[in-house]
């Protein structure tokens, strides 16, 4: 027996907290009753439905797709905007739309981004206390001296929002800027732009390079790789 939120984020596209508000808005029934109780534990014998569809219950071992993205600059991980803005989807085939983003890249930020259609392996992979581990490729202008590697090894706190120390080590430098590789375990939104705006310093390329056990590689930009599910990433 399973929580049934847990179960359907496993069956479906939709997370436990969209679940859990279809439960209270009286879309989900349980052997054709209507559910009105959160928290409700239920069995692979139950039929569930969800707005009168019948859903197929996947066994927790059924881990499906996962497949890792190249993401160009330019573009929103959504599937729709409100200013016509072109959205990762564009990139996906038709059989991939319904994909499930792990976690999000901003705008002009490119490189790995991973696509599911688990919803309780997305959960997995972006819960905070889980501390997957990103990696980035970060090119600012300027030089990055020991003292500001030293200063991110310590942690910041930023407009009252703390962050945990980041690993940082130089990759190259020029007259004009330097390649950086930055360690995160966090992945707050916008964590490294926001840390680099505080200080002053303009970030002119961020890439993500992996994601906990999975690696951008020499997967070409706007391209979409199927790899394996490593069940104890």
């Amino acid at each position: 027996m399973e929580r049934i939120n847990k179960v359907l984020a496993r069956s479906t596209n939709f997370s436990r907290r969209e679940i859990d508000k279809f439960i209270m808005e009286g879309r989900i029934k349980v052997d054709g009753k209507l559910l009105t109780t959160q928290g409700i534990k239920v069995s692979p014998s139950n039929k569930i439905s969800i707005d009168e569809t019948i859903i197929k219950i996947k066994k927790i071992t059924e881990l499906n797709s996962l497949y890792i993205f190249h993401k160009p600059r330019g573009c929103l991980v959504t599937k729709s905007d409100d200013k016509n803005r072109k959205t990762v989807y564009d990139f996906l085939g038709p059989k991939q739309k319904n994909l499930l983003s792990i976690g999000r890249l901003d705008y002009n930020t490119e490189g790995l981004l991973l696509f599911t259609d688990n919803g309780e392996f997305k959960r997995k992979m972006e819960l905070p206390k889980n501390n997957f581990e990103r990696v980035y490729k970060v090119r600012v202008q300027g030089f990055i001296d020991k003292n500001f590697i030293d200063r991110l090894s310590k942690g910041l706190r930023i407009k009252h929002i703390k962050y945990k120390p980041i690993k940082v080590s130089l990759i190259s430098k020029t007259k004009t800027y330097s390649w950086i590789k930055m360690s995160l375990l966090e992945g707050k939104n916008r964590e490294i732009r926001n840390i680099f705006e505080s200080l002053n310093i303009t970030v002119t390329r961020l890439i993500r390079i992996s994601y906990g056990a999975y690696k951008l590689g020499s997967l070409e930009r706007s391209k979409l790789k199927k790899v394996k599910i490593y069940e104890n990433n």
